[in-house]
Order: C-alpha cells, then structure tokens, then sequence
C-alpha cells in the first residue's frame, strides 16, 4: 500500500467523523432549519397563521436592522461625515 493511499484513507475517516458530529449538532439544525425559513418566505410568502417571530411586533417598518445601520456608518466614516448617532462625549 503507497504511503499516500494510507494519508487519503486517513483523511476520509476523520471527514466522516467531522461529519457526524456536525450532524448530531443541534446548532446546526437550528441554522438550517432558520435558512430553510428565510428561503421558503421569500419563494412563497410569509404564512399569515404563522405567529410573529421574536422582534417582528415592535420593529419600524422602515428600519433596517443592525446590518444596514452599520453599512451606513461605513459609507458616512469613509466619507468623513459625522455619525447620527450621537453618543457620549
């Protein structure tokens, strides 16, 4: 047996135990279930006589969440601009 066809054999088994694991890992299930969620709103539309998710009841319709504030503060420091937000000096 070449020395290389024991590194491969060695490799593929230690592939299928990360594998396993992450299979049995409920952090991974709840991820796929929540982009499962995420992929089926946007292909069929949200279910009306599902409840609301956490947040959804108090969140401004024209808000867009932490990721599209934080692009803004971005562009405004690229720019040299001053924040919005004003915070304490």
């Amino acid at each position: 047996m070449a020395p290389w066809s024991f590194i491969f054999s060695v490799v593929r088994s230690m592939e299928d135990v990360f594998v396993q694991r992450l299979l049995r890992s409920p952090t991974f299930h709840h991820g796929v279930r929540a982009i499962h969620r995420r992929v089926q709103d946007v292909r069929h539309g949200r279910d009306p006589n599902e409840p609301l998710r956490h947040g959804e009841a108090t969140q401004h319709p024209d808000q867009g969440g932490f990721f599209k504030y934080f692009v803004e503060e971005l562009k405004m420091q690229a720019q040299g601009k001053e924040s919005k937000l004003k915070g304490p000096k």
